[in-house]
């Protein structure tokens, strides 16, 4: 499922901010997805079985020390029936087990309960890709905590091995994290279930943050100049529809008079319900500008010189959207 298939952009007329309010609602499904349409993921470690031993011969002071430890004195015992000699350490009584739990929940509540509009601002672009990449981010996060609390449940007799084991988590940890945030390739593979059970892969590639983001100035300043050099002029037929049809396609984009198929990619409203709703621009169809040749003062706003400024403020909502 397409996460921004449920929000279609609401036309620039009556909220100029469309696509971040898709984007945003892309991010709100993802986040509902991740933790609600995916399996469990556990990577506890088997222990081998046993065949249970009878235990009343054996020394009960020493038995009786490692049950008060948690452990299970089958485990723990040699063949001839003595306890071994080795410490055994659970890996969540260790330091660093702690360590990284905390820095682990603690990146997981930060970008877990980010607001909408510090969720869009980490984005590495505003795209079905850059909702997908978010959360990729968080599915790892969510898959860590599920391995961190199966990885508490092992036991070792070298404590080195667990300070290696979870220094080497938070390593991977932190350096994902500065992956994520600079757009780079994470370097994993993450899935998600959606609502419908269909399993999908998430993009976790890189980003061209250079190419991906516009050159606001210089975008900016060859629409005006290319708008300026648009004469404003009534036509032979009295009407102004030619001004506007050369201020549109100055810029490359074109006008359409079926105004009604606006509804078929943006959300209806009763703005555009109202007729008169001269004009208006989607960001769905961001090559588009909407004229609705049936608003009630048609004839009036066309011999108008209202008629061109008109479009250009539907344009003015075209240069937003790419901005």
């Amino acid at each position: 499922m397409d996460p921004r298939a449920a929000c279609a952009p609401t036309v620039a007329r009556k909220h100029t901010g469309a696509v971040v309010i898709c984007v945003i609602a892309g991010v709100m499904v993802l986040l509902l997805l991740v933790f609600f349409g995916i399996g469990t993921v556990v990577s506890s470690a088997g222990r081998a079985a046993h065949q249970t031993m009878d235990t009343d011969d054996y020394d009960q002071s020493a038995l009786e020390d490692l049950r008060a430890r948690g452990y299970e004195p089958e485990d723990y015992l040699n063949d001839d029936g003595t306890v071994k000699d080795q410490k055994v350490y659970r890996f969540s009584e260790a330091d660093s087990y702690t360590q990284y739990k905390q820095l682990l929940e603690g990146k997981s509540s930060e970008y877990n309960s980010k607001s909408p509009d510090d969720a869009i601002k980490l984005l590495p672009e505003l795209s079905d890709r850059g909702v997908e990449y978010y959360g990729a981010w968080l599915k790892y996060l969510l898959t860590a905590e599920q391995e961190l609390e199966a990885s508490g449940k092992r036991t070792t007799t070298d404590p080195n091995e667990i300070d290696i084991y979870y220094n080497a988590q938070t390593t991977a940890l932190n350096e994902l994290e500065q992956k994520f945030l600079h757009g780079e390739d994470l370097g994993i593979h993450a899935t998600l279930r959606d609502s419908e059970g269909n399993v999908r892969d998430l993009y976790t590639g890189a980003f061209d943050l250079k190419s991906s983001q516009p050159d606001i100035p210089t975008l900016t300043a060859d629409w005006e100049q290319k708008i300026k050099a648009v004469p404003i002029a009534m036509g032979s037929d009295g009407t102004y529809l030619a001004a506007g049809e050369q201020l549109i396609a100055s810029v490359g984009l074109s006008p359409t008079y079926d105004f009604k198929s606006v509804y078929d990619h943006c959300s209806g409203s009763t703005r555009l319900a109202d007729e008169t709703t001269l004009g208006a621009f989607c960001s769905a169809t961001p090559n588009l500008i909407y004229i609705n040749q049936d608003s009630r003062n048609w004839t009036y706003d066309v011999t108008g010189s209202y008629y061109p400024n008109a479009a250009k403020h539907e344009l003015a909502h075209a240069m937003i959207y790419r901005i």
